[in-house]
């Protein structure tokens, strides 16, 4: 049961509980909205996420380099964009076996990962 505080003799409580009431409702409404927003819009994930997945890409076998790693964020799952170098005496299908490797192995290592698109560039090319 709610006491009224105009009955306790402080009437000016009652708009002040109300003004209170009002602040927590619109800062909830507020972080509703701004998370919202951000999961509508492509934000990138981070450069300590960036960083780590490049580091494991980078260590998998047929990877020279990583050339290029671009992140974002979709609702709540990655897409990931990426450019890895490979040995440009490599064969069209052995190329293709790295890069289903490296796609293969993201996305089981990094379950939140929703699809990475791979190009591949040789290393004594220009791309």
């Amino acid at each position: 049961m709610v006491i009224c505080r105009a009955m306790l003799g402080f009437p000016v409580m009652d708009s002040v509980a109300s003004v209170v009431i009002c602040l927590f409702i619109v800062k909830a409404s507020y972080d509703i909205l701004k998370d919202a927003v951000v999961k509508l819009l492509d934000t990138s994930c981070g450069k300590g996420y960036e960083v780590q997945m490049e580091q494991y890409i980078a260590a998998q076998e047929g990877v020279v380099r990583v050339d290029s790693l671009r992140s974002r964020m979709f609702g709540n799952k990655v897409y990931i964009d990426l450019e890895i170098q490979v040995d440009g005496e490599t064969s069209l299908r052995d190329a293709h076996k790295v890069a289903k490797h490296v796609h293969d192995e993201v996305e089981h290592t990094f379950p939140d990962v929703k699809h990475i698109m791979i190009h591949l560039n040789p290393v004594n090319g220009t791309g």
